[in-house]
């Protein structure tokens, strides 16, 4: 019958989409001919879901019983033959069966029943009841347990158990020995009693509310889950999750190509969004390309359909990259086009200036050592950052930077030539000298080292912050290692010490910098370092040499004469101060730091002649100053004459009106001319 079931089925797939909803309309089920129809697009999947709806009806009807013949006819017909029939059943006998009571205990259950009038007794189970055996396969099994008599409505029944090695799923017989022959009859148990059978179900369902859901990767996880479970095997359903693995991808795909035409289609969604959401349909097509096929699933790429499907999500992919590609260059062009044509002067004036300071510190802050490297790493500090955020530029300097790193990749020039070209026409606007500044680490990293050292001297002329100059101190350094080319052993040296002094190691760190002042005596960058050191482990007196020494081996040493300074400041020694900036101006070295410095160390010998002389040289060289503003002001204020002291502190507010400094000193101004009169 079970055979018949399933020729019935197998004819009953190859109906039209309108006998399908007739069927479903018939059966009163709560599933949506949609449903169907969109099945009907894949045979493997139409077929799958009708043979599902069929099997659970068409089983219920198969018996479940057997009736052998156990005693032949007696002589001369005074007993006749007697008839039992054997029920498939389970530990309880409650009804109806079900796959979980079935194979719920420690055996398979059967009933044996008298068919007529005759009873089962004590003489039957002893003498009888041995001959029933059941055989599947090559293998027999005898009954492994029985229980009392029992009776019901029908009369004498007994329950038998049989092993567990019995498969339930293949077909068996049960067999009767009588005297000159053994009489079988066969069973055919129906799937819906193998054990697995509710969870294949709930499986199958899930698969239904997938599909209705459009939740495509969750059907595919339960396919795959049903394909790994042993239980599941001895189903022939099981052949149908692989069908409808690959129906969920080639729907998965669908939806995915329909989202990402949309896309292509839209007028209203700005590059990003359409950026962000290329980006999100990416890895769907990846994972039908990567996923698709299955040596375990037994789902191979050279299947016609599935091969279809792969070919569409490569062709799918590339088209993606592509238009992906396109996009970004758009919006990257978007996001850094103001910046390259520059203008501190225009709509995006404030903005712009953000953006120049922020590029200018972070490009300084590269890692010099070595001139031809291909990656580009830069850092800025924390309330720049908190700034690009506030501002919402931090996606324009980060596309800016990750197009210089492109370039430097490349060995093309750092900057396109429009930005710096714009800098420069905008540099007056600019508190200090930034278009100096990435001009000289472009032509650094160019290998353009004579135009770079142009540029820092222009730095170090206009530059009032101490980090900044410092920063091209050093690239200066690097430059003449470049050029010169013999300081190779002494920069291993102090490698080798910054190292040490990192550590703590104080000890081994001085003998790295002595070892590398001693290959290279003339090396002045060695010289300092060392001074460093010793002005980091307090040791004043040596920190002092060897400042002096790098300056005077290197005139242009603008971080010695500034170290050399500080710590002559800190012991009040303006004297001295005084003797190392005067010898740094004579030495050529006519930039807003010394002069600044020097007119501060007049200041505090009391000399104010020549202080005011030295910070308005300094105001000269950088007329955008807050500082210096207010150092000729106290000056002034000093030599009585309050008017232009009032001029400075003034100049002073001008340049950053929320600064707290020239509007307090102006108070105290006023009050001094008060009590004056």
């Amino acid at each position: 019958m079970f055979h018949l079931f399933r020729a019935n089925v197998k004819n009953a797939i190859v109906a039209s989409g309108q006998v399908i909803s007739y069927i479903l309309r018939a059966m009163n089920l709560g599933i949506s001919f949609d449903l169907f129809r969109l099945g009907m697009q894949n045979r493997r999947f139409c077929c799958f879901a009708l043979a599902w709806l069929l099997i659970p009806a068409a089983l219920s009807a198969q018996i479940l019983s057997v009736q052998l013949k156990v005693r032949e006819a007696r002589l001369f017909g005074i007993t006749g033959q007697r008839f039992a029939k054997l029920e498939f059943s389970n530990q309880t006998r409650i009804m109806p069966l079900t796959s979980e009571n079935v194979n719920g205990g420690k055996y398979f259950y059967f009933l044996l029943r008298p068919v007529g009038t005759w009873e089962i007794d004590p003489d039957f189970i002893q003498e009888e009841m041995p001959k029933l055996t059941l055989q599947q396969n090559d293998k027999i099994f005898q009954i492994a347990a029985k229980e009392d008599i029992a009776r019901d409505s029908a009369g004498s029944l007994i329950m038998l158990g049989f092993p567990k090695d019995l498969k339930p799923h293949q077909a068996f017989f049960a067999q009767f020995r009588l005297a000159d022959s053994t009489v079988r009859a066969q069973f055919e148990i129906p799937q819906e009693y193998w054990p697995g059978y509710p969870m294949l179900m709930d499986a199958l369902k899930a698969t239904e509310r997938a599909i209705e859901e459009k939740r495509y990767r969750d059907g595919i996880a339960v396919c795959e889950q049903a394909l790994r479970a042993d239980a599941f095997q001895i189903f022939p359903q099981v052949n149908q999750f692989r069908d409808r693995r690959i129906a969920f991808f080639e729907r998965l795909q669908g939806q995915a190509l329909s989202s990402l035409a949309g896309i292509i289609g839209s007028d209203k969604q700005t590059l990003k969004e359409k950026i962000a959401q290329l980006d999100q349909l990416k890895p769907t097509f990846q994972f039908v390309l990567d996923s698709l096929p299955s040596v375990a699933f037994n789902i191979s790429a050279a299947d016609s359909s599935v091969g279809r499907l792969l070919q569409y999500a490569s062709i799918t992919i590339a088209k993606s990259r592509s238009m992906l590609d396109s996009l970004q260059l758009a919006l990257d062009d978007q996001n850094v086009r103001w910046i390259v044509e520059g203008s501190a002067t225009g709509k995006n004036g404030n903005h712009y200036q953000y953006m120049i300071e922020t590029l200018a510190y972070a490009f300084s802050s590269m890692d010099f050592a070595d001139s031809s490297r291909k990656s580009l790493i830069v850092a800025i500090p924390p309330e720049m950052k908190a700034r690009l955020t506030k501002n919402e530029l931090e996606e324009s300097y980060t596309t800016f930077i990750r197009q210089c790193g492109d370039r430097l990749r490349q060995r093309a020039p750092l900057f396109p030539p429009e930005f710096l070209n714009n800098i420069r026409a905008d540099t007056t606007s600019f508190s200090l000298p930034y278009y100096s500044m990435l001009k000289a680490v472009n032509d650094y990293f160019e290998g353009s080292f004579s135009t770079a050292m142009d540029e820092i001297i222009h730095i170090f002329r206009r530059c009032y912050e101490p980090e900044l100059s410092a920063r091209f101190d050093l690239m200066r350094v690097y430059i003449d290692f470049h050029q010169k080319g013999t300081r190779t052993e002494a920069l291993k040296f102090l490698a080798q010490a910054a190292a040490e002094e990192s550590a703590g190691r104080d000890t081994l760190a001085s003998e790295r910098y002595q070892d590398a002042v001693r290959v290279a005596p003339d090396f002045a960058y060695a010289s300092y370092r060392w001074g460093r050191f010793f002005a980091h482990i307090g040791d004043n007196i040596r920190a002092q040499t060897f400042f002096q020494r790098a300056y005077q081996t290197d005139s242009l040493y603008l971080s010695a004469y500034r170290d050399s300074y500080s710590l002559y400041r800190k012991s009040a020694n303006y004297k001295t101060m005084i003797d190392v900036l005067t010898r740094a101006l004579e030495k050529g070295n006519d930039f807003w730091e010394i002069n600044f410095n020097l007119g501060l160390a007049y200041y505090g010998d009391g000399d104010l002649a020549r202080a005011i002389k030295q910070f308005e040289r300094a105001l000269e060289l950088n007329p955008r100053n807050y500082q210096t503003n207010i150092q000729l002001g106290l000056a002034f204020q000093t030599a009585k004459d309050f008017q232009k002291a009032r001029d400075y502190f003034n100049s002073a507010i001008l340049i950053d009106p929320y600064r707290a400094d020239a509007v307090n000193y102006l108070n105290k101004l006023n009050e001094l001319q008060k009590n004056a009169r």
